[in-house]
């Protein structure tokens, strides 16, 4: 598949990870998947998505005992992303390979709170009430085989989403945080 046909295709496939996490509704354990291209061979361009198979456990340990803090779930992915671009690559390696087709991306869907002014203006402009704590928000942020980086946002009660792929990502946005742990796990289980 070629590079442009292949945004294309992941693209729509993401938008259809979001709709269906939306259908289920807020308040859901994060999710890490990887997308494959099922059709390599014939060129149709389909795309499958697969669940990375982690011990959902880590989701729930973003809890601290005794009080009303949570931690952000980017921290149990980049605990995830520790031990699977490590110890367990192989495993990842093994998980990858069974699949249909080549992996084209890696993808995290979760929840937090949008502190950003420009989240408190997309809230306005939506109709949604800004708190001060943040706007709750589901993101789902992916990476892809030619460096491409993608993310659908939705927040609590809004109908639409915001959508943003970027071909050609700026250090500030690959560097760090989720983007840079999918592109770690991406390289890994590619190797």
């Amino acid at each position: 598949m070629k590079a442009v046909r292949r945004a294309t295709v992941l693209t729509a496939a993401l938008t259809a990870v979001e709709a269906l996490a939306d259908e289920e509704g807020f308040d859901a354990y994060p999710t890490l998947l990887g997308l494959f291209d099922s059709t390599s061979l014939t060129g149709a361009g389909r795309l499958d998505t697969a669940v990375v198979p982690i011990d959902t456990q880590v989701w729930s340990e973003h809890a601290m005992p005794g009080t009303s803090l949570t931690l952000p779930y980017w921290v149990g992915l980049r605990a995830i992303t520790d031990t699977l671009s490590t110890a367990k690559a192989g495993d990842l390696r093994a998980w990858s390979r069974a699949q249909p087709g080549p992996l084209l991306a890696m993808a995290f869907l979760g929840e937090g709170l949008d502190t950003s002014e420009s989240g408190r203006h997309a809230a306005v402009a939506l109709g949604i009430p800004a708190a001060d704590d943040g706007i709750p928000v589901r993101a789902l942020t992916a990476c892809d085989v030619d460096g491409r980086h993608y993310q659908i946002l939705r927040y609590r009660s809004a109908v639409a989403t915001t959508s943003v792929m970027l071909n050609d990502p700026p250090a500030q946005i690959t560097g760090s945080g989720i983007p840079a742990d999918l592109r770690r796990l991406l390289s890994t289980a590619n190797a």
